[in-house]
């Protein structure tokens, strides 16, 4: 009896070698159009493309689980799933909660995180997430020419609506990052150095500084990972490209779009106002009683809570940094729990090996500083990178930091 379960065991392993399961191929498409995503949202009446295709990959996901009664959860995710449950359920002490888009998009996050991490995916799978990937700089990059922006004015993604130019740039600086894990390829050096400037010309005409940050962050940790003395000579050339963009923003050298770059420039606006929107935020933190201090004001309770109206707008702003919003939404249990889930996701990818995914967490958390990102597309191809990916080739990485 137990060589059969034995040898049933091996046969599986060995299928997972080159078995491509259905919600693979769901999920490849949402990979490939997520730095698009937002610019395909009126493509058709109803819910946008990316809603649709994850909630195809969620349902199909759950029938493939059903059929092959296979759920390979890993204890040491616990405190990953341990955030993702308490967030939702933090809806219910929301006294405004309404299941609107921040909702649904939260959990739709959850739901994909959880059906990614919980199944065995198999190497050619990670081949084809690997093709996704490129894809998705391709995508970006025909997105990017049919929308070539006037000398001055930012770039901005319009397919069948409008897309924020942040959320564009920043879903591809983080895409960006398996660049850098494949430019020691020989084969694919060509490549990866086109889709790196591709996405860094994409990234300065698009005006983002979140973005731009979320490429120096990843930068700066590949820069740790790369053994020899290349390091030193890359490190000197970023360092070196970083002043000559600094130096031509403040002095207005080029085109004016570089101008939001600037140091002065930041001082002066105020990160675009997002100072005022955050020591509003811990005000309202300071000033609230024990328990919102400690279970914070529910998902989605942000502007409700903390009621920041900035001059010459109608609106309550939502915090612009997803740490400050886990304080206000969650308390200090939450932002408690998000630390745990982030140091979890790290602490596993780097066990594994797994370069691409310490480089995408870094990206995601670099980008979350600035913007909402606890409700873009971005977090679920974040943590499902941390979990699955790893290397194929026979060159494994002797040591992930």
């Amino acid at each position: 009896m137990q060589e059969q379960v034995l040898k049933k065991e091996k046969l599986l392993l060995n299928a997972d070698k080159w078995e491509i399961r259905p919600s693979s191929w769901i999920l490849a498409f949402y990979i490939a159009l997520m730095p698009v995503s937002t610019a395909l949202a009126d493509l058709f009446i109803g819910p946008s493309v990316l809603t649709v295709i994850a909630g195809l990959y969620i349902l199909v996901s759950v029938v493939e689980i059903i059929i092959d009664r296979r759920i390979e959860a890993n204890r040491a995710l616990i405190p990953v799933y341990a955030y993702f449950l308490f967030t939702l359920l933090s809806s219910l002490w929301n006294v405004y909660f309404d299941a609107d888009w921040y909702f649904g998009q939260f959990a739709i996050t959850t739901a994909i995180v959880f059906c990614v991490s919980v199944r065995r995916v198999s190497d050619k799978e990670i081949k084809l997430f690997t093709a996704a990937m490129y894809l998705s700089i391709l995508i970006a990059v025909i997105g990017t020419l049919m929308n070539l922006p006037r000398p001055g004015k930012r770039l901005v993604i319009i397919l069948s609506s409008v897309m924020d130019p942040n959320d564009f740039a920043c879903g591809l600086a983080i895409v960006f990052s398996l660049c850098l894990v494949e430019l020691m390829n020989k084969r694919r050096i060509i490549l990866n150095c086109l889709c790196t400037v591709a996405v860094l010309a994409i990234v300065l005409m698009s005006g983002s500084r979140g973005a731009l940050l979320t490429m120096g962050c990843i930068i700066m940790v590949w820069l740790f990972n790369v053994k020899g003395p290349i390091r030193l000579k890359i490190l000197l050339a970023v360092i070196a490209m970083g002043a000559v963009v600094l130096f031509c923003a403040e002095n207005g050298i080029g085109p004016k779009i570089l101008y939001r770059f600037s140091i002065s420039r930041l001082i002066q606006d105020g990160g675009a106002g997002r100072v005022h929107i955050w020591r509003a935020g811990i005000q309202k933190f300071f000033s609230s009683d024990p328990l919102h201090v400690l279970f914070g004001y529910g998902h989605g309770g942000y502007a409700y809570s903390v009621r920041y109206v900035a001059i010459g707008h109608d609106d309550a702003y939502i915090a612009h940094n997803m740490f400050i919003n886990a304080l206000i939404e969650g308390g200090i249990t939450g932002l408690s729990l998000m630390v745990a889930c982030f140091a979890t996701l790290y602490r596993y990818a780097a066990k594994h090996k797994n370069l691409l995914g310490i480089l995408v967490l870094t990206g995601f958390i670099a980008e979350g500083l600035t913007l909402d990102a606890q409700v873009y597309r971005t977090f679920a191809f974040a943590v499902a990178m941390a979990v699955i990916w790893r290397v194929n080739s026979k060159e494994k990485p002797d040591e992930v930091r």
